[in-house]
């Protein structure tokens, strides 16, 4: 089965287990990327959740019951978010369910956008909360993520809206080299 194949599926796949659960949940990561910014190419699939501990270990099992099989040496190595993020695997499609780590992490689920993607329709991060999410971890490929999501929806970004984060955050002068000022 071709690769882009199995991922479409196990996209579906997941979405279907979130919606059954009554999950909301807000692609992130390069599939958001895909919709805002350019497309990176990619081969795991990454969800923000609303989710508490409970939530997540429940979801887990959930979506184990559904094909998808938790990654224990992935927790053993990062144990520092066990109870925040889980990742599983399905085919050789890893899957990462992260929930919020801060009020804007919250506020993207709560802005999320659903978009058409490949005859179908997902929940996305917004445009804005993308961004913000890319120059939260700062690593030199975010930036430039961020850089083609500012290219792309010129005159459309809510800019009061991630300067008012982005000084919440701590991050203005990213926000501002993002926006060439």
């Amino acid at each position: 089965m071709p690769a882009e194949h199995s991922l479409r599926h196990v996209l579906n796949r997941s979405t279907r287990c979130l919606a059954q659960a009554d999950v909301p949940y807000a692609l992130v990561g390069a599939w958001a990327l895909a919709v805002w910014g350019r497309v990176r190419a990619t081969h795991d699939l990454d969800f923000l959740v609303m989710a508490n501990e409970g939530d997540l270990d429940r979801l887990a099992i959930r979506m184990a019951q559904a094909g998808m099989e938790v990654d224990s040496s992935w927790l053993d190595a990062n144990p520092w978010l066990r109870g925040d993020q889980i990742r599983l695997q399905c085919r050789d499609v890893a899957i990462d369910l992260m929930r919020p780590r801060d009020a804007q992490d919250l506020q993207a689920l709560r802005r999320r956008r659903r978009k058409r993607l490949e005859g179908r329709y997902y929940w996305f991060v917004s445009a804005e909360d993308l961004i913000l999410q890319k120059i939260k971890v700062g690593r030199p490929r975010d930036f430039d993520d961020a850089l083609s999501i500012v290219e792309r929806g010129q005159g459309t970004l809510n800019r009061p809206y991630l300067r008012r984060w982005a000084g919440t955050l701590g991050v203005s002068s990213e926000l501002r080299y993002l926006f060439g000022r």
